[in-house]
């Protein structure tokens, strides 16, 4: 680490115990703080980000005992609002992603990944608390889409889409066609 570097960090220790609580660091060198690591003694609890330097916080990393990283909040429309969580399994790799399509801090998307792509999503899109729209995916290619028309918590109709762009509607077992 440089001087320079050094001079653009700030430490705050507990006045008490003399344990370090927080870093505060301007990683650009602008001469405003823009990254707050909330520390337990050496150990990272949380850091806290404004990536795009508008003096609004816009990330939020969470990190386990082992100090790997576990979650990442997002503010998708970078105004310091919370509305993406990121969740990472021990190898560190991506394993699912929760949103707040309303931005109101109910979770009402999850979105699961494997080997870096989405496999599958549910959502709840009338805002029931319950999941009404079941995605999975082929790759990185919508395979179906599911959705639960008579809100009993299960799909019942769906839509397959072939790799031509062609698509077919399926009404799944246990459920009846609606009348024009």
């Amino acid at each position: 680490m440089s001087d320079g570097d050094a001079k653009r960090i700030e430490p705050v220790y507990d006045r008490s115990t003399g344990r370090l609580q927080l870093l505060r660091y301007d990683a650009n060198g602008d001469g405003r703080v823009d990254t707050w690591s909330y520390m337990d003694g050496a150990r990272v609890v949380r850091i806290e980000l404004d990536t795009n330097h508008d003096q609004t916080i816009d990330r939020w990393e969470y990190y386990g005992a082992d100090q790997r990283i576990e979650r990442v909040g997002s503010s998708r429309l970078e105004d310091g609002t919370p509305d993406s969580w990121a969740y990472y399994a021990a190898d560190g790799t991506l394993s699912r992603v929760e949103l707040s399509m309303k931005r109101n801090g109910n979770i009402n998307r999850i979105e699961y990944y494997a080997s870096g792509a989405m496999v599958r999503a549910e959502e709840d899109t009338n805002g029931d608390a319950r999941v009404d729209k079941w995605e999975s995916y082929d790759g990185r290619r919508l395979a179906s889409v599911a959705f639960d028309t008579t809100f009993r918590g299960t799909p019942d109709r769906r839509l397959v889409y072939g790799t031509d762009g062609s698509a077919r509607l399926e009404l799944l077992p246990g459920t009846t066609p609606s009348r024009p």
